[in-house]
């Protein structure tokens, strides 16, 4: 596939003639490949990494989709666009292949993020994620500390750090806990603030909320330009005050709204940032203007 460098998506009016909801138009930051190859491949029979348990955990196992259908569920609550991960562990990954598949059948709705593995063969590592998004289009990468064992400062991850950079994509970083049994909790946002300090260039995106460690992942993004936080897979209703008060000062430009879904389903996710009674610009920059800025979409 030709890459795909135009990020400028083009906006309908068909979410409004269905659905009154629709004046969200929502980016999301974060959504699984979730098809049935997926399913039935990487996630089914991932090695040692507990994936299927943790989906049956939190009820969503059954929650697969087609390109189609993910922009059927997202239309009926009104998201715009969606960012998914072709995510990588040490043993298993998500070929690119697959979201690359995704976002052709919907080039202005569906866009992917490169997984990046720092803990194989690193330069094959890099050179894969420099395929991913001058090849497939993608716009922008995403990485798992405790799936790879490496803290966000690790030195096996700065090669990745550089080629982001060079490339001038954003970067996701799980920060938080380690939600598979099996795996240690690795995404400290302490870590992020050495990586933040060392690639000052780098658009650095602490996403999963930071559960349960928000108020440093808030104080490390309010230190750091270039840091920013990914409120998704954790219900608004469950965010921790400090982030919540960020959000409505000082942070109203460094939060992105996402869900991960199906981990958190579209509809929960818009509705409770509705609860949290914030004022229109606020709302409108968490939703939809942060991403938009932050991955360099057209307004």
């Amino acid at each position: 596939m030709t890459a795909r460098r135009d990020r400028a998506g083009t906006s309908t009016n068909r979410e409004k003639a269905r659905n009154p909801v629709a004046d969200y138009r929502a980016h999301d930051l974060t959504v699984l490949p979730f098809t049935e190859a997926v399913k039935g491949g990487p996630y089914q029979h991932a090695r040692g990494e507990c994936v299927k348990d943790s989906l049956e955990k939190i009820g969503v196992w059954d929650r697969s989709f087609t390109a189609s259908q993910l922009i059927e569920r997202m239309d009926a609550v009104g998201i715009d666009k969606a960012l998914v991960k072709a995510h990588a562990a040490d043993t298993w990954e998500v070929p690119f292949e697959v979201v690359s598949e995704l976002a052709a059948a919907y080039p202005d709705r569906i866009y992917g993020l490169a997984g990046v593995k720092p803990s194989g063969d690193i330069m094959e590592g890099v050179r894969q994620l420099e395929r991913g998004i001058r090849d497939h289009g993608f716009v922008g990468a995403m990485g798992y500390p405790h799936w790879h064992r490496l803290p966000p400062d690790d030195r096996a991850w700065y090669p990745f750090y550089a080629k982001c950079v060079e490339l001038d994509v954003p970067l996701q970083l799980q920060a938080g806990l380690a939600f598979q049994n099996s795996r240690r909790s690795l995404g400290f946002p302490s870590a992020f603030d050495t990586v933040a300090v060392d690639f000052p260039e780098l658009k650095l995106i602490g996403v999963h909320t930071g559960y349960p460690w928000e108020r440093e992942l808030v104080a490390v993004a309010w230190k750091n330009a270039n840091v920013y936080i990914g409120a998704d897979s954790v219900p608004a209703s469950r965010w921790a005050p400090e982030l919540v008060d960020y959000i409505k000062g000082d942070g109203r430009e460094k939060v992105l709204f996402g869900t991960n879904y199906p981990c958190l389903d579209f509809a929960q996710g818009l509705a409770e940032v509705d609860e949290l009674g914030l004022a229109a610009e606020t709302r409108e920059l968490l939703l939809r203007g942060n991403l938009e800025r932050v991955y360099g979409f057209a307004g």
